[in-house]
């Protein structure tokens, strides 16, 4: 949570609302305080009811700073699941800003849940210092929850190391304190990871789509209008974008996609139109932080699948076969990820 910006760096950007780095870390300091008041230490589990909002991020900051472990809850979640997942976690408190997409009583019921607009003047009273805390690159930063497509959902632990081997001094993309990254991904989607830290670990602005469901065309206006340099997509929504939004990529320096196969035909038209971004396969499943390999794209690549590219710094991949042994060249195998950027294990 330590960042050499300058304190009057522009650091949050929602609709007309600007933070600066010094006034996010004071109010996320504030908060940090009330937080370990209220008995978060180490790891602590907390949830945030993550709706887009400066409150949210100044939530997940203040979390990390009190030592706790952060994990978001999707309003749009099915009541069972959301139940399940705080009983999962042992959840401590779960952390709201309303009056966007209220918490649900039998929420309520279930969880100490602290309302930030009820603790303003609370707030307002404490420290602005920075906690001291005992945090080590190998506590828990957050648990994010895989989808359930094969089963049970599982919470998958993710330790601070993590993070900072995913955005500081990367070797897939450059990150710089003029970078502006858009938060438009769901905080339950691990590609948040990317854009909250991408950008507030090295300085940079980080701007919050201010509509929770953006149609195309919203999404296109606020990547031209607050110039946006690093932007992430799903393999779906560059395939829309590329066909309804194109000119509004034009200003993008670095375009990660991925999560799916990326399509020929769409990269063969933004690799033409847009000749100043570099286009990125990004490939990784949440046990490996965001991204394990990546692959910046070229025009040779257009003559079969995108590669999925080489890993990460601080990352070891392999490929091997029934017996744990390295396959040939051209031999199909398994991928097995080592390095700093895997989770810590599943939960429970």
């Amino acid at each position: 949570t330590q960042v050499s910006a300058a304190p009057d760096a522009i650091a949050l950007v929602y609709n007309t609302t600007h933070l600066t780095y010094q006034v996010l870390n004071q109010k996320a300091n504030q908060l940090a305080h009330y937080l370990q008041q209220q008995g978060v230490s180490l790891e602590t589990p907390v949830g945030v009811w993550a709706v887009r909002s400066p409150a949210t991020i100044i939530a997940i900051l203040a979390i990390i700073k009190a030592g706790g472990t952060y994990i978001p809850l999707d309003p749009h979640y099915p009541l069972e699941r959301l139940e399940w997942m705080i009983a999962d976690t042992h959840m401590a408190i779960l952390i709201s800003d309303p009056p966007e997409e209220a918490i649900p009583v039998a929420i309520k019921a279930l969880v100490p849940t602290v309302e930030l607009s009820a603790v303003t003047e609370q707030l307002s009273s404490l420290p602005t210092t920075q906690i001291s805390g005992p945090v080590t690159v190998e506590s828990l930063a957050y648990i994010l929850y895989t989808s359930g497509s094969t089963g049970r959902p599982k919470g998958v632990c993710v330790p601070h190391q993590s993070v900072t081997r995913l955005v500081k001094s990367p070797n897939y993309v450059t990150l710089t304190p003029h970078d502006v990254l858009l938060q438009a991904a769901p905080l339950t989607f691990d590609a948040s990871t990317f854009e909250i830290w991408g950008a507030l670990l090295n300085g940079g602005k980080l701007v919050l789509l201010p509509t929770q469901a953006p149609s195309l065309e919203e999404l296109g206006q606020a990547i031209s209008h607050h110039q946006i340099t690093t932007l992430w997509l799903t393999a779906g929504l560059f395939n829309l974008m590329v066909d309804e939004q194109l000119t509004s990529l034009t200003g993008v320096r670095q375009l990660l996609a991925g999560g799916d196969v990326l399509s020929i035909s769409h990269l063969s038209k933004a690799l033409k139109s847009l000749t100043n971004t570099r286009i990125i396969n990004g490939y990784g499943p949440t046990e490996g932080t965001t991204f394990t390999c990546c692959h910046t794209v070229t025009e040779q690549d257009l003559d079969s699948s995108i590669p999925i590219g080489r890993p990460l710094q601080h990352t070891q991949i392999h490929v091997l076969d029934a017996d744990l042994q390295p396959v040939p060249a051209g031999i199909p195998g398994e991928l097995y990820i080592g390095g700093a950027g895997v989770a810590r294990g599943y939960l429970n």
